[in-house]
């Protein structure tokens, strides 16, 4: 359970903007109506709809408010249970959570930023004191 904390974490930093995790939640709910359709009318070929209605809205969110790839591009098994999670929080009314730990992971890598460009280069040059 450790890891997939630890990947729900990864993927929330990918998901700082409040707007573009509710176009995920926006992106499942139009999702499912899609395949619910398509179960209520049984045609399953309308089910190729489901993904490009998720994604479009998904991706949208990172293109236009996170400005950044979607962490499914480079892991997509993080993508899918962090999605599934962090959908699953905001639609339970538990977006407060997740501001929370938004707001401690951004601090806690703008530290750790911030410590590292406080060490010096280990290749510098020491500097010969003036006379």
């Amino acid at each position: 359970m450790r890891d997939f904390d630890e990947r729900f974490e990864a993927y929330m930093l990918g998901h700082t903007s409040e707007a573009s995790r509710w176009m995920h939640v926006a992106g499942m709910a139009a999702a499912l109506g899609a395949a619910a359709v398509a179960a209520r009318r049984r045609r399953a070929r309308d089910l190729w709809a489901v993904p490009g209605l998720f994604f479009s809205f998904a991706w949208t969110g990172h293109l236009v408010f996170e400005r950044n790839l979607p962490v499914g591009v480079t892991d997509p098994g993080a993508a899918f249970s962090g999605d599934l999670k962090m959908i699953w929080m905001m639609a339970t009314g538990r977006n407060a959570e997740l501001k929370e730990l938004v707001a401690r992971l951004t601090a806690e890598r703008d530290t750790a930023g911030a410590a590292l460009s406080a060490v010096p280069a280990a290749d510098a040059a020491p500097r010969k004191a003036s006379a």
